[in-house]
Parts: C-alpha cells; sequence; structure tokens
C-alpha cells in the first residue's frame, strides 16, 4: 500500500498559551518518531480561522492507526491534548496518491 498521510485538524482551548502548546507539541516527538513507519510531521496554523494541522506521514495505514490508538499513552501527548478543544478536533487518513520533493531546508 502506498504510503498514508494523517491530518488532524483543530483549534486550541479558549485562553491557551500558544507557547506552552508548542512545547507541548515538541514534547510528543519522541513517541512520534519513534513509532513504526514514521516518515515526517509537520504542524502549520492558519490565522484567519485560528485551526492548527498537525501533518504525519505514515509507511502504511497499519503504522499509523497503530501510532494513533497509542498516541495517549505518551505522557507528552496527554499533555499536548489538554490544550486541544476537543469539539473542534477532525482527523483523517488518507492514501498518498502523488508527491514530489525539493530541497529540505530548516524551518523557523
Amino acid at each position: 500500500m502506498d504510503n498514508v498521510v494523517e491530518t488532524v485538524r483543530f483549534k486550541l482551548k479558549e485562553g491557551t498559551d500558544v507557547n506552552a502548546f508548542l512545547a507541548a507539541a515538541e514534547g510528543t516527538l519522541p513517541y512520534i518518531s519513534g513509532c513504526k513507519g514514521f516518515v515526517y510531521r509537520s504542524l502549520s496554523f492558519d490565522e484567519q480561522s485560528q485551526e492548527w494541522t498537525d501533518i504525519v506521514y505514515w509507511t502504511n495505514l497499519a503504522n499509523a492507526q497503530a501510532a494513533s490508538e497509542n498516541f495517549m499513552n505518551d505522557e507528552g501527548a496527554r499533555k499536548m491534548v489538554s490544550h486541544i478543544d476537543s469539539a473542534t478536533l477532525v482527523m483523517a487518513h488518507q492514501g498518498v496518491r502523488m508527491s514530489a520533493m525539493g530541497e529540505c531546508i530548516e524551518s523557523a
């Protein structure tokens, strides 16, 4: 099967300190990057809608689902999720049908 992209869209709880949320999100990297089939992860923010998108690429759907099922067992994950308004959370898995990559550069 083709690689899978996992998207999780959400808004933060009212009054959440963005820096505390970002620190908590970074705290999930050891878990995510240690999961079987992990390829790539990014976290983006839409200023207009105030919506965040967490994107993770996996080698296959089974690995993506296994990581998701065990995510809340990680202390860092629980800290990150504590900042999220669960009523706004939408998660999806989709098969990658086309991809291209330019030269990788370090982001902010």
